[in-house]
């Protein structure tokens, strides 16, 4: 269903039913069943095309499938709706990582801390920070 549809129908899922469809998304990704993953983020995404997480999480599908120049596409996407979305800025510090950028994954995962000491992105952001001083990313030498 393209955004058109969505508003010409006066389609607006509440809050619920958007988290439903994230977790059913989120079920389907950690079963590796990707492209119902996919699938079903892009419909989120269709239904609610301003908000940040359908983005974020079709990014998390395209890093596990070790397709990094997507994940950054969509990580980066997500922070132009949402320039404060410190979950994203975490998933693309992590993205940078296997990309092997490690000055600049460290730059995103400190933002991640800055905007939300606190939260969840923050456990993930001090995290990856631990393992990017002990752990070699990318190509062995």
């Amino acid at each position: 269903m393209d955004q058109s549809m969505s508003k010409r129908w006066n389609i607006a899922p509440t809050k619920e039913e958007t988290a439903f469809l994230l977790e059913a998304g989120i079920m389907y990704r950690d079963a590796k069943n990707y492209q119902a993953a996919r699938d079903v983020f892009s419909g989120v995404k269709a239904l609610r095309p301003e908000h940040e997480l359908p983005e974020i999480l079709l990014g998390t599908v395209d890093l596990q499938e070790g397709n990094l120049d997507a994940a950054e596409v969509h990580y980066r996407e997500a922070l132009r709706l949402n320039p404060r979305a410190a979950l994203a800025y975490a998933h693309l510090g992590e993205c940078l990582l296997f990309r092997t950028d490690r000055e600049g994954a460290r730059a995103q995962l400190k933002t991640a801390l800055t905007l939300d000491p606190l939260g969840e992105p923050a456990k993930m952001a001090r995290h990856l920070l631990e393992l990017s001083d002990v752990v070699k990313f990318g190509k062995a030498a």
